[in-house]
């Protein structure tokens, strides 16, 4: 009966290799490929060096007399495996670029097999290219964002004419597997309440879900692997979109910002010339009235008819990126074309407070991602 024939891998056959290591399974990782036992010849050195678990292993003694290379057979999968030793052998070939599918499906299973094999070097150089596409800060969320639309909306335009080119996602990291590695890894759990709010604010029924300021804007053209999520995972989510529809309709209500806003700066003039006019005698009930007659502009209107019903249209909304939607809010306060000088309308100062209080709402937000997720304590959230 003639032996089994043994195949190996071409890039991983080195003629001074040592040692011998096999894995089995379909060789691009598809369940539809056939499954095949492949072997590589590589160095007892090379893997010692990433991996004291192979240090360890190797250290072991043979028995006397031994001769031939000893073989090790892995039982992770094949295309694991060989995208591990690329990385080992062949680091310029590893798909490293920023918001890269590719570069996720790559690395995960890498990873995985660094903190099975204990290969921390590995880990400590690869990881931080993961955690890059889903930040801790604001200020780098907005710049990734900001990219990702980009890709977004270039995609979807020219799949308009060749429905056969890439989607976006085909393009980007898939948010489900982001959530699964953070779950699987606690040096990757920082992914989580980004993931999960890229996750919140898109539809996983149908387009018509997503009806806020920009109809059509990137998350229209992007969708998630959803079938991976656990029940946990459901519940978190659906939970998560609650506290932030609640946490909106909050900050719809006037009162809750009053108290956080400066006084108008229109009502202390006005006391002051009014007082320096001695318009501070008593009035029709017969109490004086030592500041003045006050008359701040209409913030408070302005924001009951300009900003309120939009915070709650948007509330309304089971998919919204708040994120996105306190940004187009806070651009209709600064540019918006006012009267300045009506006691309905919003002043220069108000209007410059108004601003910056929207934007402290969106890092305020921010942080209370992990708190809407429930995904527990983050120290270093937002730093």
């Amino acid at each position: 009966m003639d032996a089994p024939q043994i195949t190996f891998h071409r890039k991983f056959n080195f003629h001074d290799g040592n040692i011998v290591v096999s894995a089995s399974g379909p060789r691009d990782g598809l369940r539809s490929s056939p499954t095949e036992t492949v072997y590589f010849r590589l160095h007892k050195s090379i893997l010692a060096t990433y991996s004291t678990t192979f240090a360890d292993m190797l250290s072991m003694p043979q028995g006397e007399g031994a001769v031939e290379q000893p073989v090790i057979h892995l039982q992770d999968p094949l295309d694991h495996v060989i995208k591990l030793f690329i990385v080992i052998y062949y680091g310029g070939f590893v798909p490293l670029d920023p918001l890269s599918r590719v570069k996720w499906d790559f690395l995960v299973p890498v990873l995985t097999l660094t903190n099975k094999y204990d290969m921390g070097s590995l880990a400590t150089h690869l990881l931080p290219r993961l955690l890059e596409d889903w930040p801790t800060t604001l200020e780098k969320w907005d710049s990734v964002d900001a990219r990702t639309r980009s890709i977004v909306l270039a995609t979807a335009r020219e799949r308009e004419t060749n429905l056969s080119l890439p989607s976006a996602d085909d393009l980007l990291p898939e948010p489900v597997m982001a959530i699964k590695f953070g779950q699987a890894n606690p040096a990757a759990r920082n992914i989580l309440p980004a993931a999960f709010y890229h996750l919140s604010r898109l539809s996983y029924t149908r387009r018509e879900d997503i009806r806020d300021l920009n109809s059509e804007g990137p998350e229209v053209f992007r969708s998630a692997d959803h079938n991976l999520m656990t029940p946990e995972d459901w519940v978190r989510l659906v939970r998560g979109q609650a506290n932030i529809r609640e946490w909106l309709t909050n900050m719809a209500t006037y009162y809750k910002i009053a108290s956080a806003l400066p006084e108008c700066p229109r009502r202390v003039y006005e006391d002051v010339e009014a007082m320096d006019e001695g318009e501070d005698e008593e009035d029709e009930d017969g109490e004086g009235d030592p500041e003045g007659t006050p008359n701040p502009c209409g913030r408070r209107e302005w924001w009951g008819t300009e900003v309120r019903p939009l915070v709650l249209e948007v509330a309304g909304n089971r998919v919204v990126d708040v994120l996105v939607q306190l940004q187009s809010i806070q651009a209709r306060v600064k540019f918006g074309v006012r009267d300045t000088t009506s006691d309905d309308d919003l002043c220069y100062d108000c209007q410059i407070s108004l601003g910056k209080w929207l934007e402290e709402s969106r890092k305020r937000f921010w942080m209370l991602l992990p708190f809407f997720f429930n995904l527990g304590e983050y120290p270093n959230w937002g730093a």
